[in-house]
Parts: structure tokens; C-alpha cells; sequence
């Protein structure tokens, strides 16, 4: 998508920051952050694919795990992150990978063209805390971009393309899991 394009299609209100956006992303001098919700937009394989969950979706599951039902308006929760690590403790990491297993339907979907049009883009680096691999299956088919998938720091030795840092499981390969909010702290520079 051409700068002109993207342009035409901005609300008056924001155009001046979308500019300013545009400008830094088309100058390569723009990251990206991809979060759960993007999986959304993904294109389930079958008409009775699970829809992937957004952050609250697990909260609720590991919520559920640890009190034996949903929760509701009188028992709820502030941070899903800590209800993973309270999983992982009273019931050990097998559990807390299992339920993030069961909920992700990783491989029942396929990338949607909005991550094909997402990582057309000249980004300089792509973050993601995704647990499924539809950007690293969208960027094996991208053409204009090399993408180099990086888990940890030793990845980075001797790549100079642009990056897909996975900072999450990846249940395929059996990479360390960054559930806890210091884990985000663990970004390679």
C-alpha cells in the first residue's frame, strides 16, 4: 500500500498523527506491537474452529482453573498475569501450559490478509506476545521483506533483517514461557 493510499483513506480528525506515523514507518524508522487481539482476525480453517481468546478470555480460563467456575460480577479478577502465575503455582506449569494449549487454536487457523498487508510494511522491527504463529507463518510468504524470527537473545547473532521477536511460548519448538510481566523486561536490545 502506497503512502497516497493509506492517506486517502484517514479520518480528517487523526490525520496529522496517522501522517506523522506513516512518515516514521515509511522512512524505516518504525516498530510494531502485535497483541492477542490481532489474532482475531484470523481465518479459522473450519466452521467449528474455536475462535482465538483475548487476554480477558484467558484471564476467565485461569480464573475458572483456579475457583472452580467463571467469574461473575461478585468474583472477578485485576490481572491476568498474576492469575498465571497463581496456576502455575498451585497447580504446576503443565497446567498453566495446558490451558494455554486448549485455548489457542493455533493451527486451526490461517493468517488473514490483514496480517499479509501488516508485514508488507516497511517495519524496522515486529514485536509480538502472541502464542500462535500466524506472523511467523504470514512472513514466509512475504516477498518485499525478510523476516527473521528471533526467541532469544542468541537469534539475534548475525541477523540484520527485520525481526519478529517472540516474546511468548511457542509451543511447537518448546521455547522458555514469558507469562510474567518481568518477562516483558527480557527483550533483546
Amino acid at each position: 500500500m502506497k503512502l497516497k493510499e493509506i492517506e486517502e483513506q484517514i479520518n480528517t480528525n487523526n490525520k496529522p498523527y496517522l501522517k506523522e506515523i506513516a512518515d516514521t514507518l515509511f522512512s524505516k524508522h518504525a516498530a510494531i506491537m502485535i497483541g492477542a487481539g490481532f489474532s482475531k482476525n484470523a481465518i479459522p480453517n473450519s466452521p467449528y474452529t474455536n475462535a482465538f481468546p483475548d487476554w480477558n478470555e484467558l484471564g476467565d480460563a485461569f480464573f475458572e482453573r483456579l475457583n472452580g467456575k467463571k467469574p461473575d460480577a461478585d468474583n472477578n479478577y485485576l490481572n491476568v498475569l498474576r492469575l498465571a502465575n497463581e496456576v502455575e503455582a498451585a497447580f504446576g506449569r503443565p497446567v498453566l501450559d495446558s490451558i494455554l494449549l486448549n485455548s489457542i487454536p493455533d493451527l486451526n487457523h490461517s493468517p488473514s490478509e490483514l496480517h499479509k498487508k501488516l508485514l508488507n510494511l516497511p517495519w524496522t522491527d515486529v514485536f509480538t506476545t502472541n502464542y500462535d504463529t500466524l506472523l511467523e507463518r504470514t512472513a514466509e510468504n512475504i516477498v518485499d521483506y525478510k523476516y527473521t524470527v528471533v526467541h532469544n537473545k542468541d537469534d539475534l547473532v548475525g541477523s540484520s533483517q527485520t525481526k519478529n521477536y517472540k516474546v511468548a511460548w511457542q509451543f511447537s519448538i518448546g521455547q522458555t514461557i514469558h507469562y510474567y510481566g518481568r518477562g516483558l523486561q527480557k527483550i533483546p536490545s
